[in-house]
Parts: structure tokens; sequence; C-alpha cells
């Protein structure tokens, strides 16, 4: 009976994934929106093992923030600093799909019944996440706490993404015609594409370069021919949208349908893997809201496919 207690707990310790230690910052842009920055995030890997990433990311804060990277049984804490000149407003990270406490919650006492889990100016606040098994996705995280009634700035810009890798490495893609699972370390980029009212707020993470590119607004993304990409759309604010890529197909998550566009509401998100210009070659190729009204306020850009590197 000890030995198979021991062998359990061997197991669970094997299970364990890295702790990241990472600190955000609220703060406001010239143009009177805000934003979410990047100040620290080292990760603790199961044998002790410290890394800071902190160069990955861009050093100004963006729209959307920074695309926090994790793995199924990793956890975070997440310290959320106050930056906002001129406002004592509390400002707060909430954030979807992983597992937290009540009081990771990022709300105020008057919805949580607990205790204001808010930033205020030279109050910093942490919270702790979980990636358990079956969070895989990418999520958005928000603001829930600034303004009045103190329910959240994401309409100014306090939003960014959140994304959990399976535990198992592997993602179900379209290739060369067939359903197959492909090696998250075989994805050159991933474009993180907000769909916000009438423009597309974009993030690049070159995983070639291992860095981060803010991509703002109606962005123009660019991969080799062949290249593994995958695409997250998520949708904020108010609009109820349709994305369309053209000349690619992927697969609808979580089946083996083939399909071209999908409907994107407010905090709803799909994530899926192209090759670039698989069976079209290299071009400018449009993508944009099939929301007519959308499309002919401008909301759209184009994925540059370049011919394939020389061998």
């Amino acid at each position: 009976m000890f030995a198979g207690l021991m062998a359990i707990s061997m197991l669970a310790g094997a299970e364990t994934g890295s702790v990241h230690s990472i600190t955000l910052k609220a703060v406001a842009l010239d143009s009177g929106q805000l934003a979410y920055q990047m100040v620290k995030h080292k990760i603790k890997s199961p044998s002790g093992k410290v890394e800071d990433i902190t160069k990955r990311y861009s050093q100004e804060a963006s729209i959307p923030g920074p695309a926090i990277v994790m793995t199924e049984g990793d956890k975070a804490e997440v310290t959320l600093e106050h930056g906002i000149k001129g406002s004592n407003d509390p400002v707060s990270i909430h954030v979807h799909g992983v597992h937290y406490k009540i009081d990771s919650d990022g709300t105020m006492k008057i919805l949580n019944h607990v205790n204001d889990q808010a930033a205020f100016p030279g109050k910093p606040y942490t919270y702790k996440w979980t990636a358990a098994a079956g969070t895989a996705g990418a999520w958005p995280y928000h603001d829930h706490t600034f303004g009045n009634p103190m329910l959240g700035a994401e309409d100014k810009g306090l939003y960014g993404t959140l994304i959990i890798n399976p535990k198992s490495g592997k993602v179900p893609a379209l290739i060369d015609g067939k359903v197959q699972n492909v090696a998250i370390k075989d994805i050159k980029r991933e474009f993180i594409l907000w769909m916000n009212e009438t423009t597309f707020w974009g993030m690049e993470v070159n995983n070639i370069v291992n860095r981060q590119v803010p991509l703002w607004t109606n962005p123009t993304l660019g991969a080799r021919e062949n290249d593994l990409v995958r695409f997250h759309v998520i949708g904020i604010g108010t609009g109820f949208h349709t994305f369309h890529l053209h000349a690619h197909r992927w697969i609808q998550p979580g089946t083996t349908h083939i399909v071209d566009t999908f409907n994107i509401g407010p905090i709803q998100r799909e994530s899926f893997v192209v090759k670039a210009g698989e069976g079209v070659g290299p071009g400018m190729w449009h993508y944009h809201c099939h929301v007519l009204q959308h499309m002919q306020s401008g909301m759209m850009g184009a994925f540059k496919v370049f011919e394939s590197a020389p061998n």
C-alpha cells in the first residue's frame, strides 16, 4: 500500500507544471486610452530552474495587452500595478478560462462579497491562476473595476490574451487536406486579432525569434508560404461579427468541419491553425468582418504570404 501511495505521489509530482511570476501595469496612453504593460515575467520550472522572459514582450503598453502563454498544469501569480496618472479609480484583471479562488476574481467587494480585488495607486494586487487540465485555449483577461459604476474599462483598451497550450503539445489542424495533430513547437507565428466594434486590434507572438509585437489596428500579417500559423480571434465590445480569411480553410474547433468563416460575439473566441498559402501560394490575402457595415467602416486587414525561403 505504501508503495502504491508513493507511486501516486511521484505521478502527481511529475504532472506539476511551471510557476509563472508576472507583473503587469495598467497605464494611460497619450491617446487617452488605457492599456496593460508587461513589467516582469519569470518562469520557474518543476526542476527549480528560473527563466526571465520579460524581454520577449514589448517594452511599451499596448492594445491588446501582453499575450501570456502557459501550458496545462502551470500556475501563475499575476501582480497588477496601478500606473494610470491622475486617477485613483481601482483597476483589476479578471481572467476567463483558468481556475482561481474567489479572491482572484478581479471584482469589487460590492460584487464578490469578499474584498476589493483591484490595484490602487501605490497598492498592487496579486491574482493566482491555475491552468488546470481542460483549460487549453485562448482566453480573454480584462479590467472589471475601473470607472463608474466600477464594472471595467474594456472599452478603453484594458484587455489582453491568455493562451493555454495543451499538455500534449499538439493541436488539431487541417494540413494538406487532412485533419492531423501538429506540434505547437512547429507553429512559426501566432496572430491574435480582437474584433472590437469596427476595428481589429492585433498582437503577434513570433515563435521564430521569441518576441511579441503589438500590431495595433487593422494590421497586415505576414508569414512564409508553408509556415504553420495559428490565429486566435476574440470578440469584445458590443458588436457581433463574422470573421473571414480569404483562400484559407481550417477545422472548426472540436469538430472535423472545414470552414473559412465563423461568428464572433463579445468575449467569444476561436483558435485555428493554417498552413500559409496552402493550395493557393503567395499573395496578399484579405481578412475582414463579413458584416457589411463593419467592412464598410474599415474592419479589414491583409495576410501577406511570402514565397517560401529557398533551401
